[in-house]
């Protein structure tokens, strides 16, 4: 007999590879974007409340989902960054210190020039997609950290 699935692993089934693969076919639709990017960020508030009392080594004994979110991004710089833009997404503006994203409107539809983001990072051959502009004027394609982030979750489901 199978074991039965986790809740973090069924909201991960149900809503973050969903709404990533949506986004992924159609990759300049900043909606289907932030849909993506939500789901991601909230996965480790599923996460935490799974695993928080049967195994908290897995969320690194942490006392609330809060801190295992803040923990987290201290140990994963996409999560870190991708958390950013959920917050400014859903509040408009960030006015913690310890952020990388301060507006909503810093992530938007455009493109990047040569060696604006990293290597491979975005559409090959250039075009539009979903740019993060950080506070310090680097660039970043959403389509990286989301890739990023939905691999860290797939890891530490298993």
């Amino acid at each position: 007999m199978a074991k039965p699935q986790s809740l973090a692993q069924q909201f991960f089934d149900a809503h973050v590879v969903p709404n990533h693969d949506s986004w992924l076919t159609h990759p300049t639709d900043l909606r289907l974007a932030m849909n993506a990017a939500v789901s991601l960020y909230h996965m480790a508030d599923h996460f935490w409340h799974t695993f928080s009392a049967t195994e908290p080594a897995r969320v690194f004994v942490t006392g609330n989902s809060g801190q295992f979110r803040m923990e987290l991004a201290k140990r994963n710089n996409q999560y870190s960054l991708l958390r950013d833009v959920a917050e400014a997404h859903k509040h408009m503006k960030l006015d913690r210190s310890a952020r990388s994203v301060t507006e909503a409107r810093q992530t938007a539809v455009g493109s990047t020039g040569f060696g604006e983001a990293g290597y491979g990072t975005g559409p090959y051959g250039g075009g539009p997609s979903i740019i993060v502009e950080l506070d310090d004027g680097t660039k970043q394609h959403l389509s990286y950290l989301a890739k990023t982030v939905n691999e860290l979750w797939e890891s530490m489901l298993k």
